[in-house]
């Protein structure tokens, strides 16, 4: 009887102490679960009933220690938005990321972008597939790069070297005001530069003289070879005249990667010859150097636009604008034309003798001398 006792005995502190082990053995394996930590926001970047403009959403993802920081930009939420969470969920090499907004009761009828950083905690696989905000993005690899970044659009893959998009204007309207104009009201043009908000410009062009007549109306955005921020307001009629017309042109330009640019504002016309081909003439604005705004700030550019835009067309032959006479003239940016001996320089293009470094117009295209 008393042997029988003590084997169930030692059973039963067998038995209590496998328990501990498997309930110690269960808390390691919550504690490496993967969990979120440090989660942060930026406020609403701007409100849109729209698709958003501001650029393709991106999420990045960089290794530590013990696991992954991830940036999720151009991120779009509704309005109403609460506090911002971030949940991620492991299962193997299969890892998701979703966002809770927390709107409540609450729901707005729009959306805004914000960016959200976060860490990921104990995400420690090589690899993994990923699923973010329920899209399946694929397998993402950290075996040879300790960053990761996706184009949530176009489910796109870069390391260190992150992407390169051009720059370029988007989500561009035009606001006619006629109706509300004042007599005794200043009706100035100026180039009003937003708030930075993920390598973005929001723009406005203020009182812009609208042509009488026209059927073209767009603004573009690139870097020029000379690394000018160059903006082209391009038409197809001839701005200001009679009409009393004018607008505010508003516009984005996203993919701005440095602090401060030089700048030049452009009009740009488009033109047909007597054979209805297509040209174009362009005048500078403004050119001159600007610092980016800090964020809830903006700069203004006073514009001064007094060409007669009909004497400039009028200065340009057909056969100039089409591009036809391989030995057509240069004219500067106010339609005048260059005189001198065309000569080529050491890398063989042709231009005037003694011409300056800087922007022309030649068969209708601009030339830039550097």
């Amino acid at each position: 009887m008393e042997k029988n006792l003590a084997m169930k005995n030692l059973l039963l502190r067998t038995m209590l102490l496998m328990a501990t082990l498997i309930g110690i053995q269960n808390t390691a394996w919550a504690d490496d679960s993967v969990t979120v930590g440090d989660v942060s926001n930026t406020p609403c970047a701007y409100r849109t009933r729209g698709e958003s403009v501001i650029g393709n959403p991106i999420l990045k993802l960089t290794r530590f220690d013990g696991g992954l920081y991830g940036e999720l930009n151009n991120c779009e939420v509704n309005c109403a938005y609460g506090n911002i969470n971030v949940i991620c969920q492991e299962d193997g090499q299969n890892l998701s990321i979703s966002v809770d907004e927390d709107t409540g009761d609450i729901v707005a009828d729009c959306v805004c972008p914000i960016n959200i950083s976060f860490t990921i905690l104990n995400a420690l696989q090589d690899e993994y597939h990923l699923m973010v905000r329920g899209r399946d993005v694929g397998t993402i690899s950290f075996k040879e790069h300790s960053v990761v970044e996706i184009d949530l659009r176009t489910l796109e893959q870069a390391n260190e070297e992150g992407f390169d998009y051009p720059v370029n204007a988007q989500g561009f309207w035009p606001y006619e005001i006629t109706q509300y104009v004042k007599p005794d009201q200043n009706l100035s043009e100026s180039l009003e530069i937003y708030e930075i908000f993920d390598q973005q410009l929001s723009c406005v062009f203020k009182y812009y003289a609208l042509p009488c007549e026209y059927s073209v109306l767009d603004v573009q955005a690139e870097l020029a070879q000379d690394s000018a921020l160059v903006i082209n307001v391009l038409t197809d009629g001839i701005p200001g005249g009679n009409c009393n017309r004018v607008a505010h042109l508003y516009f984005d330009i996203v993919n701005i990667m440095k602090d401060s640019y030089h700048l030049r504002l452009n009009h740009t016309i488009l033109t047909k010859d007597s054979e209805d081909q297509g040209a174009a003439c362009t005048v500078c604005l403004y050119e001159g150097d600007f610092i980016l705004p800090s964020l809830g700030g903006y700069v203004s550019i006073p514009i001064i636009d007094n060409n007669d835009y009909a004497a400039i067309l009028t200065s340009v032959a057909p056969q100039q604008l089409t591009g036809a006479d391989s030995a057509a003239p240069y004219y500067d940016l106010q339609g005048r034309r260059l005189t001198g001996q065309p000569q080529r320089s050491a890398e063989g293009r042709l231009f005037p003798k003694g011409i300056k470094k800087g922007i022309y117009i030649r068969d209708g295209r601009k030339v830039v001398v550097d």
